[in-house]
């Protein structure tokens, strides 16, 4: 639960950095590196000490969890938290390399995690000690290991990557002050998500949070396809308005949204049509209501896209996002009350869902009218440049799959593989001739020539 914090410090960390870059000022980099690291070493310890209080009473005494597996649950919880105290020490390092615009190391260094992670999930094939609890402590020495390689690359390439204790009050005030904000809006995130499991805990019980999990597990595996290219957009974006130029950050902030969307379109829709073949060919037994789970998770994801991440950074980049972080994060907080009252009134749990899809839909309006307001982005422009070409997308290149999704009686397999390539193509034919402009058709040809050159 208290990772949501990592999300929300890197941004802030990141934003002080990037102005700095942005307005070629070296001399500050190493204050607000080691300011930075001083702040989370002290988050770390605060959540330390919530989690080893608050938390463990909270879990014992508290969560519908079989008596037979408290032990196993204590454990990891200790484990977890260690890798979250992990976790938030080691984002100035991160933030730093994305300030930097080092991307293709974040790259790696996630590729070599994700292939230790995979190798840690096979490993417990062979071991016959309790699987959860060696799962968490796998999780954990990875984490560990990969906190290290960043830090020692950091070192080696990053001049202000130096700890010294700083004396300036009004920088650890004004950092503090954005990060607690930023904090505010990472907290309705978290009461959302994990609210909404706890909710639907105490009404159903382990089974639908089972449903919940592997739903939200696929949500995480697809979106993972674009949470590295809008870390890539956010250096750009703060960068350009620590110059004053604006025209140029709206431009990137609306391309960047409709890359985004074609990118989790393009993923999203086949699976949305073969949810229930790919449940059954993944999951030895399919729990109830799972395959209603993914879809709505995923038109969700869909629609926090529209106002995602791009609006989000440009807000951060003003560094004035009090009042917009309180109006943004109460919206977004309606979901536990809205979604406790239609549960405790019989609705059906899918309701929740759309629910959750309806808030999304509006805090990302509410966004919106922040971004306009304190930077001057244009509702035309916005309207021309993301939501047409995306309306254009959906309405082109779906009745074709679904169609035939209905009509097709043939063998499961087949009609998998048959309706994934027509939707991928479908889709991606749409995205080339029809979204995206002659500009960009000629940005990306031009990449990938130069990437065939190398």
């Amino acid at each position: 639960m208290l990772s949501f914090i990592n999300g929300s410090m890197a941004t802030s960390t990141q934003r002080f950095l990037t102005i700095e870059i942005g307005k070629k000022n070296d001399s500050n980099l190493q204050t607000i590196f080691s300011t930075a690291i001083i702040i989370h070493f002290i988050i770390a310890l605060i959540i330390l000490f919530l989690s080893e209080t608050i938390g463990i009473w909270f879990l014992n005494q508290k969560l519908n969890i079989p008596e037979n597996r408290m032990i196993a649950a204590n454990w990891i919880f200790q484990f977890s938290i260690l890798t979250c105290c992990l976790n938030v020490i080691q984002v100035p390092y991160n933030a730093l390399i994305m300030a930097h615009e080092k991307m293709n190391i974040y790259a790696y260094i996630s590729v070599i995690e994700v292939v230790l992670k995979l190798l840690g999930v096979i490993s417990l094939s062979y071991i016959t000690y309790d699987k959860l609890i060696t799962y968490a402590l796998i999780i954990f020495s990875i984490q560990f290991l990969i906190r290290t390689i960043y830090q020692i690359y950091c070192k080696k390439k990053f001049k202000e990557c130096r700890i010294n204790i700083t004396k300036d009050l009004s920088l650890y005030k004004r950092m503090t002050n954005f990060a607690g904000w930023n904090l505010l809006g990472s907290l309705a995130w978290l009461l959302r998500d994990q609210g909404v499991n706890i909710i639907l805990n105490i009404f159903f019980g382990p089974t639908i949070n089972a449903a919940k999990g592997i739903a939200t597990q696929v949500s995480g595996a697809i979106m993972g396809f674009i949470s590295n290219f809008q870390t890539a957009l956010n250096p750009p974006i703060i960068k350009y308005y620590a110059i004053g130029e604006k025209a140029e950050m709206e431009k990137l902030a609306y391309r960047g949204i409709k890359f985004s969307f074609c990118i989790l379109f393009v993923i999203t829709f086949p699976v949305i049509l073969n949810i229930n073949y790919i449940l059954n060919l993944w999951l030895t037994e399919v729990p109830q209501f799972a395959n209603q789970f993914i879809v709505l998770i995923l038109i969700d994801s869909l629609v926090g896209i529209l106002f995602g991440n791009p609006l989000t950074t440009s807000l951060s980049a003003t560094g004035k996002i009090k009042t917009y972080q309180i109006i943004v994060s109460m919206i977004i907080c309606a979901i536990l009350p809205i979604s406790y009252f239609l549960l405790k009134f019989r609705y059906d749990v899918t309701s929740v869902f759309y629910a959750i899809i309806a808030i999304s839909f509006i805090s990302g309006l509410m966004r919106f009218y922040f971004c306009k307001k304190l930077i001057g982005y244009s509702t035309t422009s916005m309207i021309k440049n993301t939501i047409f070409p995306i309306l254009k997308l959906i309405i082109i290149s779906t009745p074709l799959p679904l169609i035939l999704n209905f009509c097709w009686n043939i063998n499961h397999s087949i009609k998998f593989i048959g309706l994934s390539i027509i939707s991928i193509t479908n889709i991606s034919l749409t995205i080339w001739f029809i979204v995206l402009s002659q500009n960009e058709r000629k940005t990306i040809l031009s990449i990938i020539k130069q990437k065939m050159k190398k």
